[in-house]
């Protein structure tokens, strides 16, 4: 996190990951110590119901004894976000922003002379696989060598684990119906980091899980939630017992949540103890709790208020 920002995965480097895994075992086991001498002040801005987000990041600067600034802000809305982004600077020592547009994130970032952490937009969610990166952590004792199947169509946290893959030496297979691929833009954008060759995409659900790991999966879109030929096309990817039983004997099932049982996995799916995702959830505090004792630590990069 050079810049104090982490609007993606790809602002941390190698070493920095591997200090938030370890950073995330201290606070998980009650031994992180908050390092900062000040006061802080962490503003954050959420669209939308975020509720396992706010609760994570609530839980971090908590934990860090950090003031939280909570606000009711749409950027770009009422002023140019290089207005609301002067006004920030002058306020908070951080920002924490869920939104749907990157775009608008990343434009306060240009502007901002505090860090901006992306707590989830259309483009990414490094937050949150920071988290189950390091669960997979906990039971694997490493990510080097991990074989991720994504199930579903090209989404903010598909691309999250495919950035990954920059950092460490794990492939990612997505599968999905014709049509719902990840964009051809983002393989070029991994490619000309040399990295597009760990990412593999498949219509076979079977060929696409095939001694995975891990197999991650997040909600369908709307169109699939009624009777259609969308619903047709997302039934032949639907994670079920099967599935989990042909992938190998120590394949893991995640889900980003919240879950639709009978659309992208089945109850008994979710249910099965192969299932960790409401274990993984548990680690949102600790992990986050890390990014942001991170972030604080970068200090301010403009003048001080």
């Amino acid at each position: 996190m050079q810049s104090g920002h982490l609007l993606s995965l790809l602002d941390l480097d190698r070493p920095a990951f591997d200090l938030l895994m370890a950073d995330s075992f201290r606070w998980k086991a009650g031994e992180g110590q908050p390092a900062h001498g000040n006061l802080r002040r962490v503003a954050t801005i959420f669209d939308g119901p975020a509720f396992r987000t706010r609760l994570a990041f609530d839980a971090a600067l908590s934990n860090l004894g950090v003031h939280q600034v909570p606000l009711q802000v749409r950027l770009g809305e009422r002023e140019p976000i290089s207005d609301t982004a002067a006004i920030l600077n002058g306020a908070v020592d951080a920002v924490v922003i869920r939104t749907s547009d990157h775009s608008a994130v990343t434009e306060l970032a240009q502007h901002s002379e505090i860090p901006v952490i992306n707590a989830m937009t259309d483009a990414g969610h490094p937050c949150e696989v920071i988290s189950e990166a390091f669960t997979l952590v906990e039971r694997r004792g490493e990510l080097d060598g991990l074989r991720v199947t994504f199930v579903g169509e090209d989404t903010n946290l598909c691309r999250s684990w495919c950035e990954l893959i920059t950092i460490y030496d794990l492939r990612v297979t997505q599968v999905c119906p014709p049509g719902w691929e990840l964009p051809a833009t983002f393989l070029d954008s991994l490619h000309q980091q040399g990295e597009m060759q760990r990412v593999a995409i498949t219509h076979d659900l079977d060929a696409g899980t095939a001694g995975a790991d891990v197999i991650y999966t997040d909600g369908w879109p709307r169109s699939t939630r009624e009777p259609s030929p969308e619903r047709d096309a997302f039934m032949t990817i639907q994670i079920d017992q099967t599935t989990l039983d042909r992938a190998g004997a120590a394949t893991l099932l995640m889900h980003c949540m919240p879950v639709r049982r009978g659309n992208e996995v089945t109850a008994a799916a979710f249910d099965d103890h192969r299932s960790i995702t409401l274990r993984a959830k548990a680690n949102l505090g600790p992990t986050h709790t890390a990014i942001f004792s991170h972030v604080l630590d970068q200090g301010r990069r403009g003048a001080p208020r």
